[in-house]
């Protein structure tokens, strides 16, 4: 309680003269901003499963088609599970498959009260490069999505990240100017990206640091 009090409140205290932002509404990556993701969990547990070791893993999952494939649509998760199944030659039954696959996520500490606050302010998107498996988990897990108005996600448009398409599909339901959009993400090719399409995009490294550039540009 004392950290999230810290995180809203805080840094209200200790105002820094800055530029205010004129912001209309707030885009938001899902994971690394929103929620924790470590894929490399998924990858032991493959790993442990005989799939060679978590490099292996990565490399034949996230390196190849496999994964951009399943998270732009082109695969469904039955396909992404066969193809990750026969390139490591597992008897891996999909329940099995699933449950690694999802076993990602973990909360951002004062994230979800970040979000509360923020939603009584603006309209808030959701942009995430995901799939079907990872986006119904965390979406039955995670309450603090409740507070999105829509959910752009890259296997629902067919473009993920930093491709136009995703940013185009989040500036034409948004509206107006593009510039009145703060797009967060945790990685900075997505923040370059976002900001060639005219968003008004930080690169995201905790809750803390986002409070804190909130508060100098009067967007509490």
């Amino acid at each position: 309680m004392i950290m999230v009090l810290f995180l809203i409140l805080g840094y209200k205290i200790f105002r820094m003269t800055a530029t205010r932002l004129e912001i209309d509404a707030m885009a938001f990556d899902l994971g690394g901003v929103l929620v924790k993701v470590d894929h490399g969990r998924f990858c032991r547990g493959l790993a442990a499963l005989g799939a060679g070791d978590p490099q292996e893993v990565y490399a034949g999952v996230f390196g190849t088609a496999l994964e951009p494939g399943y998270d732009t649509g082109l695969l469904t998760s039955r396909e992404f599970y066969r193809g990750v199944r026969e390139r490591f030659h597992l008897p891996l039954p999909y329940p099995r498959f699933r449950a690694l696959w999802n076993d990602v996520f973990d909360p951002m500490e004062g994230m979800a009260q970040v979000v509360a606050a923020l939603a009584r302010r603006y309209p808030l998107f959701l942009v995430s490069n995901t799939n079907p498996l990872h986006f119904r988990y965390v979406r039955a897990r995670y309450p603090l999505l409740d507070h999105f108005r829509l959910f752009i996600l890259s296997y629902r448009v067919g473009s993920r990240k930093p491709e136009a398409g995703i940013y185009q599909a989040l500036i034409r339901v948004v509206g107006g100017s593009p510039e009145r959009c703060l797009f967060l993400d945790d990685k900075p090719p997505m923040v370059a990206a976002a900001r060639g399409h005219g968003l008004t995009a930080w690169h995201f490294t905790t809750p803390k640091e986002f409070c804190r550039r909130l508060t100098q540009h009067g967007l509490w």
